[in-house]
């Protein structure tokens, strides 16, 4: 998938052939089953502030009403009772048994989706009115009062740290992904940045002094800042800025199609979309997608679950991140080949909806679900106001073009899935060749130990490497038992004794001290070891294919929407 030159963004072209505003649950009148939400962050302001500072994009009132209005979207979509699309088996009353939220630990991101889950969990009545019989409490009358801000849900939100293995999923920690961002920077050698970048140059210093002085220098007005020249431009004119608001639409449409080039090609540009040779370690392509496939991974396991338990668990899932994701995910699912909008950038609060339903008239009767009647709907949201529907597409080019989508087969799905998707943390380790402590430690990923490491061999006869800890201590049995023997032939042939000055360690020992200039040093038995349980986390076993569940030691939760985020987290 060469792109040389990506003139579409969302809004900028029309909608093309192959998609429906319809869902295909409701064309064969089944029932959803489960959903996974991937969900962009919400409205923040500009990463650059107009006098140049760098603020990463702040969260305010805007972004919180965005994405309370998007869950107020889906809550009317799938658990208000009346929709045809109600997930089975749900309430509007919260339930840890099929509800499951994760972000990774970002400040907005834990806003953004704290928000989001207020508008799908909206507050309920609590109040009983029992004054008799066996449900009445004498501790209070039985009457239970609503608790703060008239009944509101405490929905737990799961967040991962950089440093849990669980946080490759949600925010794919690209950053930390060797061969991702090797791949990413081979396109600043490439000949489109090159032809990008002279094409535009004179474009970029013609808009410095009416819009971008004194937020950017001069020379950062070039292709290479593309993306956040494009969001100073954008979130500036959303905020009401009359300077921004004075520039053009064909200049602001030039702005964006040139980020929509960058970013495409940063995240998304491959070559072996399809291709399964893409996790073989020989392979050495472009790996710039390696977010889209770790979230891939993610849903499938997700569903998985939730058939495995009939359909009762992992009802509602909701993952919250950035737009590099979805611009990974378009990719491996070919969903360019249906649009060129899927070139373009996501609007900020888009998402990405999988509906799992099943067909089968019978389920509502008796209960039982067929599996071979399971199929799998994926629509997209642009943006989160009224006339942003969410539209449904074919994934993987399963339906002729031109055809409105259809549901997927359940198992075609996930045979599509597993071809493009990483299924475990190991495997990420090892696709990225990274070297972050928990792909170090585990034994099904990358190890992060030279190749000219020594080996041994094994009781079946084949090689295998011996474990660094493992020969140190070795080592060390080796070499007291040697100084052993030569310390009892001295002290035997030689009379040689042993003597140790021993420090005091009453409260006397500092006695006599006083005045001296010279500070006393620490023997090696009297340093103080890091005894904190929180100073470094086990090293955890990847050995299962699908070692990617839902919770970790690493976790935390937000334990409150009122609590900064320092305030917010405890230890699950």
């Amino acid at each position: 998938m060469k792109v040389s030159f990506i003139a579409a963004s969302f809004g900028l072209l029309g909608l093309a052939a192959a998609q429906s505003t319809t869902s295909p649950v409701l064309a064969t009148n089944g029932t959803v089953l489960a959903v996974f939400i991937y969900h962009n962050h919400c409205d923040r302001t500009s990463l650059y502030s107009s006098d140049g500072t760098y603020s990463g994009g702040l969260f305010g009132s805007p972004g919180a009403t965005m994405c309370f209005t998007d869950g107020t979207f889906y809550w009317n979509k799938y658990l208000r009772e009346a929709s045809a699309l109600k997930i089975y088996g749900t309430t509007q009353i919260y339930n840890e048994d099929y509800v499951n939220a994760e972000v990774p630990n970002v400040d907005i991101s834990i806003q953004s989706a704290t928000a989001f889950m207020q508008g799908v969990f909206k507050p309920v009545d609590l109040v009983s009115s029992v004054t008799s019989g066996p449900s009445l409490l004498e501790s209070d009358n039985s009457t239970f009062m609503n608790g703060p801000l008239s009944g509101y849900q405490y929905t737990p939100i799961t967040t991962y740290r950089s440093t849990d293995p669980q946080s490759v999923y949600v925010a794919s920690s690209l950053l930390q992904c060797n061969y991702q961002r090797v791949s990413a920077n081979l396109y600043y050698g490439s000949d489109d940045y090159d032809e990008a970048y002279v094409e535009s140059m004179s474009f970029y210093v013609s808009l410095y002094e009416p819009y971008f002085a004194g937020a950017f220098r001069k020379d950062q007005m070039i292709y290479y800042n593309a993306y956040v020249l494009y969001d100073y431009a954008n979130q500036n004119r959303l905020a009401g800025n009359e300077t921004l608001l004075a520039m053009s639409d064909d200049d602001f449409q030039r702005l964006r199609v040139y980020a929509n080039r960058l970013q495409f090609n940063i995240f998304a540009n491959t070559t072996v979309a399809t291709l399964p040779d893409w996790a073989d370690d020989a392979y050495d392509g472009d790996r710039r997608e390696v977010a889209g496939r770790a979230l891939a991974g993610k849903i499938a396991l997700m569903f998985r679950n939730s058939v495995a338990s009939g359909g009762w668990q992992n009802k509602f899932n909701f993952v919250l991140g950035d737009y590099d994701l979805m611009l990974s995910f378009f990719a491996i699912a070919n969903l360019t080949s249906r649009s060129d909008n899927f070139y373009g950038l996501p609007d900020l609060g888009s998402s990405m909806v999988f509906e799992l339903y099943t067909d089968d008239p019978t389920l509502r009767t008796d209960g039982q679900l067929d599996p071979e009647s399971i199929k799998i709907a994926f629509g997209f949201r642009n943006g989160t106001t009224v006339d942003d529907t969410l539209t449904y597409w074919p994934l993987f080019d399963e339906d002729p073009q031109g055809d409105e989508p259809a549901g997927m087969v359940y198992d075609r799905f996930l045979e599509k899935m597993d071809t493009v998707s990483i299924k475990s943390v190991g495997q990420w380790c090892s696709v990225c060749s990274s070297q972050v402590d928990f792909c170090k430690t585990n034994g099904n990923g990358n190890s992060g130990q030279p190749s000219n490491s020594p080996v041994t061999s094994g009781p079946d006869g084949g090689k295998k490497r011996m474990a660094p800890a493992v020969a140190g201590i070795i080592g060390a049995i080796i070499m007291l038992a040697i100084v052993g023997i030569l310390a009892a032939i001295a002290f035997f042939v030689f009379g040689v004794g042993v003597k140790r000055d021993r420090r005091r360690s009453s409260v006397l020992s500092s006695v006599g001290s006083i005045g001296r200039s010279g500070r006393k040093e620490k023997m090696d038995s009297e340093i103080e070891l890091p005894l904190s349980p929180t100073a470094q986390p086990m090293a955890r076993n990847f050995d299962d294919e699908f070692d990617y569940g839902t919770a970790s030691t690493a976790a935390t939760k937000v334990a409150s929407p009122l609590a900064s985020p320092e305030e917010a987290h405890f230890k699950t």
